[in-house]
């Protein structure tokens, strides 16, 4: 891929992508000083620090010292999902986008959303999120200035790569069978009747394995109906408006609920948590942080040396996958439970008093 984009192809246009188009800079970056097998990983690891450490620094303006502290341990729970993905890059926007709300400016916060969606897609979760939750503090009249910087970005870095191959991207994510990892996949494990999907067997065009047959179509529609009445739970929830770790929390119950309800979820996933953990942590909300945690772990007892235990259902390594997907479910209960605290509860008191 980073040597197509050398001789001048375009993705979309000269080969399918299916990442936001964004994407493409951190990729071909990582092969700036080649694209050998000892060269591409290491510079791809060094973009990966550099995020890390501007992730690092946002989420300290966000929470302060501690949380940047949480940030510093991450490579410890992450592992090889760090290195090894692009995804650091968005979840730093992200991290971005909440210190600037932090600091009041909030048309350039939904910029940096905006940049995150064209990156990964998942930071546009935040953008209702945070509509909803600007309306309720009474600052309706930062919400259109806001939604209009988000939407002049994303026009601005789609507009080059329109083309008929630039829809493909959603068609191929619309199509994608439940992923062998997602917390659905998990489910048709336990009711049986289904196969494994992207095998030699089974081919299929979405360069990951998933399950097919038996319950998966019922299971997958079922988990879908899950995920919208979770976001539009946290979106009821952000009418009472607060303060930004209120808004903080709003953000990680929306990815949590995207994450664990999804019917993909794959193990990198586990880092678009880490600015919410970290700044959770800061504010004694050390339950969260915790389960967010406990999920990264769980995830590395069989990502990436088990892997392939699982695309062949070793029951071991299934459960394995059950328990850090129940961890998830766990996280987005409590998650939602904490955000719903009354205002006048001694728990929220205390929180407020912490986050000054």
């Amino acid at each position: 891929m980073t040597g197509l984009v050398q001789d001048g192809h375009a993705p979309y246009r000269d080969w399918a992508f299916e990442y936001p188009p964004l994407a493409i800079v951190p990729i071909a970056l990582g092969g700036a000083f080649g694209n050998t097998e000892g060269v591409y990983p290491v510079t791809f690891g060094l973009l990966m620090l550099g995020c890390l450490l501007a992730l690092q620094a946002w989420t300290g303006v966000l929470a302060g010292r501690a949380a940047m502290w949480a940030v510093a341990a991450s490579p410890v729970l992450l592992g090889a999902m760090i290195r090894t993905h692009y995804d650091p890059l968005p979840v730093a926007m992200v991290a971005g986008a909440l210190a600037l709300f932090a600091r009041g400016r909030t048309t350039w916060a939904f910029a940096v959303l905006g940049l995150g969606t064209v990156t990964k897609l998942f930071p546009a979760l935040l953008v209702p999120v945070a509509v909803v939750w600007l309306v309720a503090r009474g600052e309706r009249d930062r919400v259109l200035p806001g939604l209009a910087a988000f939407a002049a970005v994303v026009a601005l870095v789609c507009a080059p790569f329109l083309s008929a191959g630039f829809f493909d991207q959603f068609r191929f994510h619309a199509e994608r069978p439940v992923q062998i990892e997602s917390t659905p996949a998990t489910v048709i494990e336990v009711l049986g009747g289904a196969y494994v999907t992207g095998t030699e067997e089974r081919p299929d065009e979405f360069k990951s394995h998933g399950l097919g047959g038996g319950p998966s179509d019922v299971v997958s529609a079922v988990f879908t109906a899950l995920f919208l009445v979770a976001y539009a739970a946290v979106l009821w929830l952000a009418r009472s408006g607060g303060d930004v770790r209120r808004l903080t929390l709003l953000g990680l119950a929306a990815v949590v609920a995207f994450v664990a309800l999804g019917r993909v979820l794959s193990p990198q996933y586990m880092l678009w948590l880490l600015p919410f953990a970290a700044a959770a942590w800061a504010w004694g909300d050390r339950a969260i942080a915790l389960l967010c945690a406990a999920a990264a772990v769980l995830t590395q007892l069989w990502f990436p040396g088990r892997y392939f235990d699982l695309v062949e259902q070793d029951t071991a390594v299934i459960a394995l996958v059950g328990v850090r997907n129940v961890v998830l479910l766990v996280l987005l209960a409590v998650t939602v439970a904490t955000v719903a605290a009354p205002a006048g509860s001694p728990r929220r008191a205390e929180a407020a008093v912490r986050s000054g």
